[in-house]
């Protein structure tokens, strides 16, 4: 009888330590954009795609954009040019059919308008006639949390997001 309450006694001891184990922690979720806006900061968004439609809505390419940002003189700004031989920096074109609009020849004219969110602040909005935007860093702002880049033909552009 001492042997079955010793070894019942030790399977209760295994079972209760068993279910006393931490558990792992859940993986964390991506990480929300904070791009900051210290003097000479800089860096590269992620790749974020848009497909360009032709007539009836078929797809005629697909845009991948990785806009520079740096901050300088009391502005955030973001960039997608850099001269005509580093713009396969910028934009990467693929699946490219026969009815792909002009400007995919020099895609930096696709965008069409840029806005950013300083500390979850709403966004400003820029349509730039240049190949960068520039936006004045609201007094005690810490962060870029948001950048929204519309790109595409004129009258059906795309906005990718980068949060």
């Amino acid at each position: 009888m001492r042997y079955r309450l010793g070894g019942l006694a030790l399977a209760v001891s295994f079972l209760l330590s068993s279910c006393s184990q931490s558990e792992a922690p859940a993986p964390a979720g991506p990480a929300a954009l904070a791009l900051p806006v210290t003097e000479d900061g800089h860096g590269v968004l992620t790749a974020q795609s848009v497909t360009i439609k032709g007539k009836g809505d078929a797809p005629v390419a697909a845009v991948a954009m990785t806009p520079n940002w740096w901050v300088g003189s009391g502005t955030f700004k973001i960039s997608w040019f850099a001269g005509q031989s580093q713009t396969k920096r910028f934009f990467v074109i693929s699946n490219a059919t026969a009815d792909a609009p002009a400007f995919l020849k020099h895609p930096e004219e696709g965008v069409r308008e840029v806005k950013v969110s300083f500390d979850g602040a709403a966004l400003t909005s820029i349509h730039p006639t240049a190949t960068k935007a520039e936006f004045p860093i609201p007094a005690g702002a810490k962060a870029v949390t948001q950048v929204q880049v519309t790109y595409g033909p004129e009258g059906a552009p795309e906005t990718v997001t980068w949060k």
